[in-house]
């Protein structure tokens, strides 16, 4: 990953927490005692991960129907990194199917 890949990367983390830090606010004195609690908590959270995904893929497609292809690798690249935290956290076994 190059120089540049990694800031932005980086620039999109930071942003995305920021996005999460700001929808849970209310909720920033709050202690995780049970597994239960904890449970919800990462639920939420990868919740909020899809929808920044999904958010971010309708902007690849406007993107791309505006020929705007450096807007286009910029998103396809924050994507990346909210998937890849996706994967790590294993948000698919905190999901409800």
């Amino acid at each position: 990953m190059g120089l540049v890949q990694k800031l932005i990367y980086r620039k999109a983390l930071i942003c995305l927490f920021v996005i999460i830090l700001s929808l849970h606010i209310s909720t920033a004195n709050a202690n995780i005692e049970t597994n239960i609690d904890a449970t919800r908590f990462l639920s939420n959270y990868c919740v909020t991960l899809v929808n920044e995904i999904e958010k971010s893929y309708q902007k690849q497609l406007d993107a791309i129907e505006n020929n705007k292809m450096i807007e286009f690798t910029k998103v396809s690249k924050y994507i990346y990194g909210v998937s890849d935290l996706y994967d790590n956290l294993d948000c698919s076994i905190y999901i409800d199917r």
